[in-house]
């Protein structure tokens, strides 16, 4: 961490489109790594029923300098354009209560969810910051109405960081200034784990080998087909999945639970990730090339490779540019004829880690630090 960080403390509040204790990515990511004397306020996307339903997050939560906080909003008067104003209202009352109650003033506005971009200019903010990770406007459960306040948000941030190449060249369509391409990192230390003697957990240990493995969200951006074909051509060979599944695709899901040689393991803790990936033979990125996945800059690509293993990938963008270190299939017959190939083949660990070195947590982390403080002083 650069000093000169060190010495400038700021307020932040973080508009996020995800929960804290959700998938381990790059908002917290990003966010344990900022200096420690910056005070963050992470606010999680909730609703009055979610608060129902888990009080517990009517409470600030702390990790290190992050406080976390839900505030309510009410669900489907979002839907009426004429009624919105009443969660706004709501957000900004409950806002600037907890702003004021912390003494936070002028703090930087840090955006993920655009939704509450309409808060711009009312809470005296110092500056604003887009973190655009995604095609917000490209997944399934947004609505088309979210445009306005992603564009709103587009035209007003002070600075605007972008993860992949996609992202970037949309953007500058319509913005020219601030906009700096910073794609997704990987805490090395934590995956390069997988190559030491660590335990490989007992509800993976005793799935026959070789295991073609992915970690990631079950969701609709995964190409279901791609791994029922590996089940069907690799009878022999075990197809493992790790992470969260989504209802959106719950029948994608049960219909891969006919097959006997597929294990759906389940979410399971960012720490112990490395234990599973180590159990992995191969790993795959089998997502579907569409208007999602080409603006997405997969943080499972650097987890697995920081991993040491070899991994095949579809043609995603960003995924493409390492196609000397990984497979990358351009269609469904060669993603299968990978498979083989790869677990034949030894990684070549020092052109991975060559690649994850350039990509860490750490450098990107630093990276935004020190425009958001040239920012503030120009």
């Amino acid at each position: 961490m650069e000093s000169s960080a060190e010495s400038v403390p700021l307020d932040i509040v973080c508009f996020s489109d995800i929960f804290w204790d959700a998938l381990w990515q790059r908002h917290q990511q990003l966010f344990t790594r900022f200096p420690s004397n910056w005070r963050i306020l992470f606010i999680e996307p909730t609703s009055i029923p979610v608060l129902l339903k888990q009080p517990k997050r009517l409470f600030t939560r702390k990790h290190l300098n992050i406080e976390i906080v839900s505030l309510p909003s009410i669900p489907l008067i979002d839907r009426s354009e004429n009624l919105r104003w009443i969660n706004d209202s709501l957000i900004s009352f409950w806002l600037r209560f907890i702003l004021k109650q912390k003494n936070m003033k002028e703090p930087v506005l840090f955006y993920y969810e655009p939704r509450y971009s309409t808060l711009i200019g009312k809470l005296q903010e110092k500056m604003v910051v887009l973190d655009y990770i995604d095609d917000k406007l490209a997944f399934s459960n947004v609505p088309s109405w979210m445009k306005k306040y992603l564009d709103n948000l587009i035209e007003k941030a002070n600075l605007v960081f972008v993860a992949s190449s996609y992202l970037h060249n949309n953007i500058l369509k319509t913005r020219k200034n601030d906009v700096y391409l910073i794609g997704n990192g990987v805490d090395v230390d934590h995956f390069k784990k997988a190559m030491t003697d660590i335990p490989i957990p007992e509800d993976i240990a005793h799935i026959k080998t070789p295991i073609v493995g992915y970690v990631g969200a079950l969701s609709d951006w995964v190409d279901f087909d791609i791994i029922r074909a590996i089940s069907k051509e690799y009878p022999d060979f075990s197809v493992v999945l790790v992470g969260p599944e989504f209802p959106s695709v719950k029948n994608e899901i049960d219909s891969l639970k006919q097959y006997p040689n597929i294990f759906i393991l389940g979410v399971k803790p960012y720490e112990l990730l490395p234990n599973y990936i180590k159990a992995f033979d191969v790993c795959i990125i089998p997502f579907k090339i569409n208007e999602l996945t080409l603006s997405s800059n997969p943080l499972k690509f650097y987890e697995y490779i920081s991993s040491g293993k070899n991994v095949i990938s579809t043609n995603l963008p960003e995924v493409k540019q390492f196609d000397h270190a990984i497979y990358v299939a351009n269609n469904l017959d060669e993603f299968l004829q990978f498979v083989p190939v790869s677990l034949n083949t030894k990684v070549n660990v020092e052109e991975v880690l060559k690649i994850t070195e350039e990509n860490t947590w750490g450098r990107k982390s630093e990276k935004m630090i020190k425009l958001i403080i040239q920012k503030l002083e120009h």
